[in-house]
């Protein structure tokens, strides 16, 4: 694992390099002295230069005699050693405690502060022109023809006859445009003073001005223009673009027009609560595959052989029941996966019947009452001739593209294997029969009504990508090699939520790119009573599904029981809509209605995606290879399969709407924050790493130690100021050998001054077996006996007051 350099780090190193260099150099700058040091020198060159000597460690290196331990006092070894190893303590202490130092950065106390806007500079802040000031719009079909919208002033004459056929005509106009009474209502439960957006802060991203004589009296309206732009699939993170926050994870958008703290050199964090539509999907194994092998001599027409369709329990394990969801309440529990396992069970069924596996339910024949088949049999499936239809992801809402029942079943022979079961189709079974399992799948269709109970609910058969089952690498089609296909029935519902987004901003550059989606939870509720209430449109089953595009959003408690409203109090609420028959998102739309349009739209695209249509953007991977090596690794699991239709759902609708609300409200139109967001600022601090701190705190035990055992000796009389200089005069070279040499001076006794003045400057020469004063003692008293009797021991001379002759020997020798 690589090492950090931390500040402290550097200064630690920094303290080292010092150290040494202050070893070395002393030590060297020692030598040197030692050097210019001569043998006879004066009194005060010999204390200062044995200073400097005994100071460095050439005593230590060179064992001399300020090194022995035998014959010192226990006591005076011990301090005397205790002085070197705090020195050494003190120089480490120096060198680690500073690596225990960083910088980094530190949550403060939450505070306001003002927010401004902060455009993009990605190709959706490119490609998304300045947003209008035009009103939704919406035209209502009737049975026959166009209706008045609910809450409208539009005034409609009709004509019938006796079978309910007529004309209708509308004098005064038809007004398109939604009433001020639904806006009032669907906005009311997120104020200006939140960061939830409702479904009137929802504009297409891209629009196009029209006309039309006939609604609003040939006033200009909107409607929208879809474009994609960058495709999300591959980034697998929370993203902010253009009027919406891009959940890759999972599959999602909330809705946000972007604002931030911008007065923080460090940054800051906060958290939003925010309104989100996402996709929900399930998927369902149907145990079919589709297997080929490579041919030998892949070329533009011909690159598999032997395409069947292998039984791996989907046929020989079928419950033969068949299945129903429970659509009770739908709200609650829209049971995605019980309707993909209807549409899988279909689809098995079809299929079984069109490979006369099985029987269906005819006269007296009952159904399944025989069963021609087994876990591995293989059926041969008609081959279209072009090769990417089985070598990167589809999604077909009709359920037969495995079969390819537009094509000819007698081609079905020509690149298949002899051993395989050809489709006789003795039920006559057709596209038709497979393209109603999305009606059923859906749970809804034209002829049902558009109320709160019919939500949007889409579904198809997503072919994976192909798995290799032999030897080599996933990712290339070797001749020759075995590739299986697998099947899965999915299930796509979508809902409204809101979740709590955490975001941080670094405050460096004014860029969107700076804005870090770092979490996005779920809104959590204390209690049943806090969850949102949520409203949808009830017309009192006065308009089909496809008749109207109804209103939903966050309600005030006091529409709750309005007449004209279906409510729910839930943590979200699975959106309205026709999902049956593949709604899309064209170049441009009928009306200007995104709230309604644009989850439909995506999720319809997510079930149409094919590698010979790959539109403005190639979601089978196809065209893409790492796209393909995603799905791959996606479709090997049916679980994980069902994140693929959300992150396609992701991408077109990021591409079609965005949200026009912020902290400034609405269109950040205020000059000021609506909404009071508690900040955390960001700032830089220096921390500390403890552990590089114990020399340090061994050093400050110790020194504690010192000091109190210092109290102690001074306490007891034992230690002073005074005894201290006391001392310092009797170790002092230069004063030993001058008070030697010339006792009757009492150098011993001198003040440093007085010994500056009278001793400093004699010299003594050291170069012989004992010093030798280079001034002249004077006559030698009688007393002492003849000039060649002057041996003298110590303790003798200690008494005398006669200055002895240059060059007499003082140390201890017995008299001649």
């Amino acid at each position: 694992m690589a090492i950090q350099i931390t500040v402290g780090y550097v200064a630690g190193f920094l303290a080292a390099a010092f150290f040494v260099i202050k070893l070395c150099s002393q030590n060297i700058l020692t030598l040197i002295v030692s050097g210019l040091l001569q043998d006879k020198n004066t009194a005060s060159t010999w204390t200062v230069a044995g200073s400097a000597l005994q100071n460095s460690i050439w005593p230590t290196l060179l064992r001399s005699d300020s090194t022995l331990s035998h014959g010192v006092r226990k006591d005076i070894w011990f301090m005397s050693n205790f002085i070197t190893f705090m020195a050494l303590l003190i120089g480490l202490a120096g060198i680690v405690t500073p690596l225990g130092l960083y910088q980094t950065l530190v949550e403060e106390k939450n505070v306001q502060t003002p927010f401004k806007y902060l455009s993009d500079e990605s190709p959706f802040g490119v490609g998304t022109p300045p947003r209008s000031n035009y009103s939704l719009t919406r035209s209502c079909l009737g049975p026959q023809m166009l209706n008045p919208c609910p809450f409208t002033d539009t005034v409609s004459i009709g004509v019938l006859d006796s079978t309910g056929k007529g004309t209708f005509d509308f004098p005064y106009g038809y007004d398109i445009n939604v009433p001020p009474v639904l806006k009032e209502i669907y906005s009311s439960g997120t104020g200006d003073d939140t960061t939830v957006s409702n479904y009137f802060d929802i504009q297409w991203r891209r629009y196009v001005t029209t006309r039309n004589e006939r609604y609003n009296n040939g006033s200009t309206t909107i409607i929208g223009a879809f474009r994609l732009f960058d495709s999300m699939v591959l980034r697998n993170s929370y993203e902010a673009f253009e009027g919406v926050i891009v959940d890759t994870k999972h599959g999602g958008i909330g809705f946000r027009n972007h604002t931030i703290p911008p007065a923080f050199k460090y940054g800051a964090a906060w958290t939003e609560d925010i309104l989100f539509i996402e996709p929900e999907t399930v998927c369902v194994d149907t145990n079919i595959t589709l297997d080929y092998t490579m041919s030998t001599e892949q070329n533009l027409s011909i690159s598999i052989v032997d395409l069947v369709l292998t039984d791996r329990g989907g046929f020989t394990n079928l419950n033969q029941t068949f299945p129903e969801a429970d659509i009770s309440d739908k709200q609650k529990n829209p049971d995605l996966w019980m309707r993909a396992y209807k549409a899988a069970w279909m689809t098995n069924t079809f299929s079984m019947l069109y490979y006369n596996v099985t029987t269906m339910r005819n006269g007296t024949t009952k159904p399944f009452s025989y069963l021609n088949t087994k876990i591995g049999k293989t059926f041969a499936v008609p081959y279209s001739g072009v090769p990417m239809t089985y070598d990167a992801l589809q999604s077909d809402s009709t359920f037969q593209s495995h079969l390819k029942l537009s094509s000819k079943i007698d081609n079905a022979t020509v690149f298949s294997p002899a051993d395989v079961m050809n489709a006789t189709n003795p039920f006559n079974i057709q596209y038709r029969n497979f393209s109603s399992i999305g009606v059923l799948c859906s749970g809804a269709g034209n002829a049902d009504f558009a109320n709160i109970t019919n939500i949007l609910v889409s579904c198809g058969l997503i072919h994976g990508v192909p798995q290799r089952q032999d030897a080599g690498s996933s990712m290339v089609f070797d001749s020759g090699s075995k590739w299986s296909q697998p099947l899965y029935s999915c299930a796509s519902a979508v809902k409204a939520t809101v979740k709590t987004v955490s975001f941080t901003y670094n405050g460096t550059t004014d860029s969107l790119k700076n804005l870090n989606i770092t979490h996005i939870q779920n809104k959590v509720y204390k209690d049943e009573a806090s969850k949102p209430l949520w409203g949808v449109e009830d017309t009192g089953n006065a308009y089909r599904i496809g008749q109207l595009p109804l209103i939903w959003g966050l309600i005030s408690p006091k529409y709750e029981n309005h007449p004209n409203v279906s409510s729910v109090r839930q943590e979200s609420l699975y959106l309205p809509g026709l999902g049956a028959y593949g709604d899309f998102l064209g170049r441009l739309s009928s009306r200007n209605m995104p709230g309604s349009d644009f989850y439909s739209g995506a999720i319809g695209e997510a079930y149409s995606v094919t590698a010979t249509n790959m539109g403005a953007l190639d979601y089978s991977g196809d065209g893409n290879m790492a796209m393909w090596v995603r799905w791959q690794n996606l479709t090997k699991s049916v679980s994980t399969a069902a994140i693929i239709p959300n992150l396609i759902w992701t991408d077109y609708a990021a591409a079609a709407v965005v949200g026009t609300k912020g902290v400034l409200g609405p269109g950040n139109a205020a000059n000021k924050n609506l909404v009071a967001l508690p900040v955390t600022p960001t700032t830089m601090q220096i921390r500390y790493h403890y552990a590089f701190g114990i020399p340090a705190f061994l050093t400050g035990f110790l020194l504690i130690l010192s000091i109190i055992a210092c109290l102690i000796v001074i306490c007891f009389g034992r230690g002073s100021v005074g005894r201290l200089k006391v001392h310092l005069h009797q170790t002092s070279p230069g004063r030993i050998l001058t008070t030697f040499l010339y006792p009757s001076m009492h150098g011993m006794d001198m003040k440093t001054n007085e010994w500056k003045k009278k001793m400093a400057k004699k010299s003594v020469d050291l170069s012989g077996e004992y010093p030798v004063g280079t001034e002249g003692p004077g006559p030698i008293p009688p007393a002492y006996g003849h000039e060649k009797d002057i041996w003298l021991s110590v303790y003798e001379r200690n008494g005398s007051d006669v200055h002895l002759v240059e060059g007499e020997r003082f140390l201890t020798e017995p008299r001649r």
